[in-house]
């Protein structure tokens, strides 16, 4: 579990080194990566299980929102630093939660209220400069990557009630294939063989071989104890940063703390 977010972690620097537009970037990434998460998918459900589609809509949802969810999260990369952005992007599990309270009528309680809080001190903190609250473009777009991400955990959430987690996520990136593929024709871009073999290992290594080590952990560990875990993301980011000469302040890394322990907290509400 460890090594996924660990991998995961370095994805920021891996998007930022491709020079390659957010939506074109998605695309390859989801593209190299679908055949071994349908074969892994297959493999767990058998063909049969993976085509039982209903009902697709909350299938359908999710794979748009994980689209979307990359395209912002990388955009606002190119225009922004790695801290600012992935600190902010972790507020996306909390949204889930209140969502799930709001539309999903599952109980609000101290924990719901703690994590929300913290996620809020956190984002306020991390982004407090020379005596105001900065905001900016870069911050804009980072916090729909994490509304986005709010949303992509919500319809996950209901697909998982119906379908393999593993088959939620294979058709999330069939879907997102679809969905980022007219970037490549929107945008202007140079694809190198430099650009080649960092997208594909964004789409092997970062997407697929981290997928299955989080899917194989769970085997091992608890879902507390994973939840818990991929909060190392941020500072895994935040570490990879500055091969970019990108130092967080300060600021950035209590926010990212403490939007981590709001994560934790939230994580504690089931048990």
């Amino acid at each position: 579990m460890t090594g996924a977010t660990l991998i995961w972690g370095s994805t920021p620097l891996v998007g930022i080194l491709s020079n390659l537009p957010s939506g074109v970037f998605v695309f390859f990434r989801v593209f190299f990566a679908f055949p071994f998460i349908f074969y892994f998918a297959v493999k767990k459900a058998g063909i049969r299980e993976f085509f039982y589609l209903k009902p697709f809509w909350p299938l359908f949802l999710s794979g748009i929102f994980l689209g979307i969810n990359w395209i912002f999260f990388f955009w606002a990369l190119n225009i922004t630093d790695i801290s600012t952005v992935v600190v902010l992007y972790y507020l996306g599990p909390i949204i889930s939660i209140i969502l799930a309270v709001v539309f999903l009528k599952e109980k609000f309680n101290g924990y719901i209220l703690a994590a929300v809080i913290l996620a809020l001190t956190g984002m306020v903190v991390s982004n407090f400069k020379g005596g105001g609250i900065k905001f900016d473009f870069g911050i804009f777009i980072a916090l729909m990557a994490a509304v986005s991400y709010g949303f992509l955990g919500f319809f996950s959430k209901i697909a998982t009630m119906y379908h393999r987690a593993v088959s939620v996520t294979a058709w999330q990136i069939l879907i997102s294939i679809i969905l980022t593929a007219p970037f490549l024709f929107l945008n202007d871009f140079e694809f190198t063989f430099k650009t080649f073999v960092i997208v594909l290992i964004a789409g092997v290594v970062h997407t697929a071989f981290a997928l299955f080590l989080w899917y194989d952990s769970l085997n091992f560990i608890s879902v507390s104890i994973a939840s818990v875990l991929q909060y190392l993301d941020i500072f895994f980011a935040m570490i990879f940063g500055l091969f970019l000469g990108q130092i967080p302040s300060f600021n950035q890394f209590i926010g990212g703390a403490l939007i981590a322990f709001a994560g934790i907290v939230g994580s504690r509400v089931k048990k």
